[in-house]
């Protein structure tokens, strides 16, 4: 064999091994990329601890939920049809509130917040309860289980701290149960109707035309789309229908591949985008892509998109970009008397072709009734509450709602102008036996706080000193063995009621008082028409999806 030819097969060899190498090198990234499934939380209620599974088909790995909830009873359901996160659930026969506590997060982000909630007769009973639901502190929903039916209760919420709040609240109707909680992240700019002043509530997420659900790991962020078919014509293609990554809503191709018609021109397409009270406002995103070309042919699909509520609004002449997402949404649309918001699309005078559609979301917009608690007052009461391990009622927002406040919490309220604060705490006979955490310096608006008759080892540091606010400060029933110069001084100038046997004994033994540090300012105050918006979106190269899967 020439040197040359050796060369050559040389350099054919190393080719097809570094080939191969790369392929291999981008499966293991793309295996982990859906491994770690980042800005997910999935919580299987009820799993025993160490039994961590990833679920067949989404690729989804759900772990326990033990350490986000601190109440309830793990129960476990025999139907053995159900998928596997069906088989466990925990139940909360004790309690008005039991809350999940879902953190870290990122302050400000966007989540999506599903909770899966069945009831499976696991108790033998056959009553399955009715029971509220509350995300954070704008959501409030009434829910009412069926014998084997799942129901999913999911929200669009922009976190106004480092945690969002799942609640079921016992209503007197039977025991709240839950299946699963689960948490995505979305980006910034998805659905940004969803902020710190709302929540969006899911109504529905259907996929016009399509056989079977699409979840994840088809769409990244694992919004669920329901197929809807029926009786109606249906249009698809096997060609990808294109989306750029910066768009606002990234519907996947798959969901873009079918759509529901009208058999001509004499029909219109009338769709129950929501169903709610009166005064509900909904928001609704229509998706369109035309399926078929017709840029060879003398036929045009052109449409009129009527949104009907308390009154109508109008889009004319909408035509949809061919194989391209595009989008029209709704915004602050009453549904009225009805208690129905539909959405009709009929042929307009020069279409030739009848109107379609390929999917839809909807949701009620819940707008915020009271603000959440202060965020540094909230991350300070948290690190109390692990501190000392205390439970109680000690779950949710600790201020709002006003009748689920914490037990011994007191708050403030400024008629919705800006958040609560804390102004007292009450551990009194708590059994608490650790140092006060230092984390309390942090609720400056404290003007109350009793920790007697407990059994905490307290060398009274400066740390407590440092309240601005502070007024009242019981510390009788513990072991003082020093109180702070600070404190000493304030309690005989009328700045401080100190409460303590043996005051004047004990703050003789102190340290001589020294000139006051300046006091610490208080912190300061924290203080829509209907329409119709058309949106395009066009599409970026192959590479760029992979990049998109690469970075996941």
């Amino acid at each position: 064999m020439s040197f040359p030819k050796l060369c050559r097969g040389f350099q054919g060899v190393v080719s097809l091994f570094f080939s191969f190498f790369f392929f291999i090198f981008f499966f293991l990234i793309l295996c982990s990329a859906v491994e770690a499934q980042p800005g997910f939380i999935s919580l299987d209620c009820g799993l025993p601890e160490g039994k961590d599974y990833v679920e067949d088909g989404t690729g989804i790995k759900y772990i326990p939920d033990a350490k986000y909830v601190d109440s309830g009873e793990a129960k476990t359901v025999k139907a053995s049809e159900f998928a596997q996160r069906y088989q466990t659930l925990r139940a909360f026969p004790q309690g008005d509130r039991n809350c999940y506590n879902l953190r870290p997060l990122q302050v400000g982000g966007r989540y999506l917040v599903r909770a899966e909630l069945f009831y499976g007769n696991y108790d033998g009973l056959q009553k399955p309860p009715a029971f509220d639901v509350h995300v954070g502190v704008h959501v409030r929903v009434t829910v009412s289980l069926s014998l084997n039916e799942i129901y999913i209760q999911e929200s669009i919420a922009a976190a106004n701290g480092d945690t969002i709040w799942v609640c079921l609240v016992n209503t007197g109707t039977g025991t709240p149960v839950v299946s699963t909680i689960q948490l995505r992240q979305l980006p910034d700019l998805f659905y940004t109707a969803a902020n710190a002043s709302q929540t969006l509530l899911v109504q529905q997420r259907t996929n016009y035309g399509a056989a079977a659900q699409v979840r994840y790991p088809i769409d990244r962020y694992d919004r669920i789309w329901f197929p809807l078919s029926g009786s109606l014509p249906t249009i698809n293609t096997t060609m990808p229908v294109k989306s750029i990554l910066n768009n606002k809503f990234q519907v996947p191709s798959i969901v873009m591949q079918t759509a529901t018609t009208v058999p001509n021109v004499g029909y219109s397409l009338t769709i129950r985008a929501a169903t709610g009270s009166p005064t509900d406002t909904v928001y609704v995103v229509l998706y369109f892509a035309e399926l078929q070309n017709l840029s060879r042919s003398n036929r045009s699909r052109v449409m009129d998109i009527f949104g009907s509520g308390s009154e109508i609004k109008s889009l004319s002449n909408y035509t949809a970009p061919f194989l391209t997402t595009a989008y029209v949404s709704v915004t602050n649309a009453v549904i009225g008397p009805t208690s129905f918001y539909n959405i009709t699309l009929r042929p307009s005078i020069t279409s030739t072709l009848p109107p379609m559609i390929n999917a839809l979301e909807s949701f009620i917009i819940k707008k915020i009734d009271e603000l959440p608690t202060d965020f540094v007052d909230v991350r300070a009461i948290q690190d109390i509450k692990a501190a000392y391990k205390l439970q109680s009622n000690w779950q949710g927002d600790p201020c709002v709602p006003k009748k689920y406040s914490w037990n011994g919490v007191e708050c403030a309220y400024y008629d919705g102008t800006k958040a609560p604060r804390i102004v007292s705490l009450n551990l009194s006979s708590s059994g608490l036996t650790a140092e006060i955490p230092a984390s309390i310096e942090n609720l400056t608006a404290l003007t109350t706080l009793d920790v007697s008759n407990n059994s905490i080892p307290i060398t009274v540091t400066e740390l407590l000193a440092k309240l601005p606010s502070l007024k009242l400060l019981n510390l009788s029933g513990n072991k003082i063995t020093g109180v702070s110069k600070d404190l000493c001084t304030k309690s005989p100038a009328d700045k401080l009621s100190l409460r303590i046997e043996g005051l004047e004994a004990v703050c003789a033994t102190s340290p001589q008082p020294s000139p006051s540090a300046a006091k610490p300012s208080p912190p300061p105050s924290q203080s829509g028409s209907t329409s119709f918006r058309p949106g395009f979106h066009a599409s970026g190269a192959v590479f760029v999806f992979f990049l998109g899967l690469l970075v996941a």
